[in-house]
């Protein structure tokens, strides 16, 4: 064996590859953030009256995660979505996020 000779670098290789897929991406049109989970709006945390977002989840259903009391509530009654909806206040439009 000849341990003088130079062996070829996979991290070489791998790094032109991603280079490469950087300027393809580029080529792309812009990328557009949408939040993850829409917002309907605010209504007042049942457990601590602090104003909460109120979120949809995969399976379409509200809930709220109160970062006050630390309490998580899912509305799953056609009910108590109901009262919910007459609680919801519009969400303010931020400006990043159109």
């Amino acid at each position: 064996m000849d341990n003088d000779k130079p062996r070829p670098s996979l991290l070489r290789h791998l790094g032109q590859r991603i280079t490469e897929q950087a300027k393809s991406e580029q080529d792309k049109d812009p990328l557009e953030l949408k939040p993850a989970m829409p917002e309907l709006g605010t209504v007042p945390c049942p457990v601590c009256g602090h104003r909460v977002a109120v979120f949809v989840t995969r399976t379409k259903r509200p809930f709220i995660n109160c970062g006050f009391c630390s309490a998580r509530i899912f509305y799953n009654g056609s009910r108590s979505m109901e009262i919910l909806k007459d609680q919801i206040r519009a969400p303010k439009k931020s400006g990043w996020l159109k």
